[in-house]
């Protein structure tokens, strides 16, 4: 298949633990037929449950520690492609310990799905993630209720959580919010209609992210630069690097960093090939500045006078 000119969307995964994040990536990637035959004959070895569902979370809980508690603790990068578009995933942590590694994961995505248990509906970490995903500006979250299977594939139930982060979000700077409920583990919704859901007559997980426009241009307005890692060669250089996210910065303009609302000026914007005056959307940059303050990977470099108000 020819896809070397097709469309690329990056999108992040997001919600509390145990919502089935990496459950439902596995599920989408298991239904394109986009696994080598030794990773499943492997997922079938590992599988520790007595039924016959596959333990399709194990696609992308790479680390041993994750596989032992059954959780994502680093962020996992997996790619594939549709007929229709080609995809690049982030699966990150939903356990609140591990946010900034949610936070490095989501910085480049151009849509969210955010996961909620049918069973526990809109949790504290939902709403951080919410927020998270608001402050970096990402244009579509796509809401999937999970594990519809569990709560009997209740519509009534769908429209309770639908009502719940409706209301949640009228707080956030999301431009567009789409509901489907599915079953990761089922395979309900995710790239198949579910014959066990036919009061749901929307698209499916996997039609909405192949049809979904990707943006072409960013916010230059509000910046936003999230920390993808600390550069400090030496002991008189200290960096922050990651890609700029959205708007422009200069040396000398004041940034606040957030959570800890650190604030300092920017000293020089470095790369491989110098410094610049200028940094934009989408650029991969080191950033300085005058002042030794606790900037960390997970962390969001904003320009003081336009902070975000979530």
């Amino acid at each position: 298949m020819e896809t070397q000119d097709m469309d690329v969307l990056r999108f992040t995964t997001a919600g509390s633990v145990d919502d089935g994040k990496s459950t439902l990536i596995g599920r989408l990637m298991y239904d394109t037929q986009e696994i080598f035959e030794e990773k499943m004959e492997e997922i079938e070895r590992n599988t520790q449950r007595d039924d016959e569902e596959l333990e399709l979370a194990l696609l992308t809980d790479g680390l041993r520690a994750e596989r032992e508690q059954g959780i994502t603790i680093d962020v996992a990068y997996r790619y594939f492609s549709t007929p229709n578009r080609k995809f690049i995933i982030a699966d990150t942590p939903g356990h609140e310990q591990y946010t900034r590694n949610m936070v490095t994961g989501a910085s480049t995505a151009e849509l969210a799905v955010e996961l909620i248990d049918a069973r526990n509906g809109v949790l504290e970490q939902t709403k951080r993630h919410g927020f998270i995903t608001s402050l970096l500006q990402i244009p579509h979250v796509i809401v999937a209720v999970n594990k519809m299977d569990l709560v009997g594939y209740s519509e009534e139930r769908f429209r309770e959580i639908v009502g719940e982060y409706k209301d949640f979000a009228e707080n956030l700077d999301v431009q567009d919010i789409t509901f489907v409920p599915l079953s990761a583990l089922k395979g309900d919704n995710v790239v198949h209609h579910s014959d066990n859901m036919p009061w749901y007559e929307g698209s499916t997980l996997l039609h909405r992210l192949e049809t979904v426009r990707a943006e072409a241009t960013r916010n230059q307005v509000d910046f936003r630069f999230p920390v993808q890692t600390t550069i400090r060669p030496h002991q008189d250089f200290r960096g922050f690097a990651g890609q700029v996210e959205s708007g422009k910065i200069r040396p000398g303009e004041e940034v606040t960093i957030l959570p800890t609302g650190y604030t300092s000026q920017v000293d020089t914007i470095t790369t491989l090939d110098g410094d610049l005056d200028e940094a934009g959307p989408g650029e991969s940059v080191v950033l300085t500045l005058d002042d030794e303050i606790d900037v960390s990977r997970g962390s969001m470099i904003v320009r003081s006078r336009n902070k975000p108000e979530v």
